[in-house]
């Protein structure tokens, strides 16, 4: 076996560990992106967020309802779930129940998948299937929040929660 003179060796690894590094963490993670007015990058977790919300206001508009509001209670469980799913790497619904009493709701809904790597595509998913429609369409509700984490296998987990006071 022939041996590499020290000399080219060193560059060699700095060129690998270049190549290595430049590679992304995962190719279905949506692209950071800067909120242009004050200068910020947004997290892959937050970009998910907000077009999840805007596609589900989207959705809601081409049916003349009107645009659901954020909320940080709703935001906190819909977090809580999108984290325990990608976690376990597996899909489940929440028990509203805590939801409902401590974000003092007297109507609440989830959505929930995994897979969509955008929060647009997953809202897209979410309006093939009659029962997330029904509740992305649900005149009732007033609230939403959106929350999606990747899992260490690269696939994203998504919680939308709904709600009306």
């Amino acid at each position: 076996m022939s041996r590499l003179p020290a000399v080219l060796v060193l560059p060699l690894v700095l060129a690998i560990t270049l190549l290595v590094g430049a590679v992304p963490a995962s190719p279905a993670s949506p692209a950071p992106r800067a909120d242009e007015a004050r200068g910020v990058v947004a997290s892959p977790q937050s970009t998910y967020r907000s077009s999840a919300v805007r596609a589900t206001n989207g959705a809601r508009a081409r049916y003349d309802l009107r645009a659901l509001d954020t909320d940080g209670c709703l935001q906190r469980f819909a977090a809580r779930q999108a984290v325990a799913m990608a976690r376990q790497e597996s899909m489940y619904h929440q028990d509203l129940g805590p939801v409902m009493r401590t974000c003092s709701l007297g109507l609440a809904g989830e959505n929930v998948a995994y897979g969509y790597p955008s929060g647009r595509e997953v809202v897209r998913g979410w309006m093939h299937s009659a029962g997330h429609r029904a509740n992305i369409l649900n005149r009732g509700y007033r609230l939403v929040a959106v929350a999606a984490r990747e899992s260490a296998s690269g696939r994203w987990y998504a919680a939308q929660v709904f709600g009306s006071r």
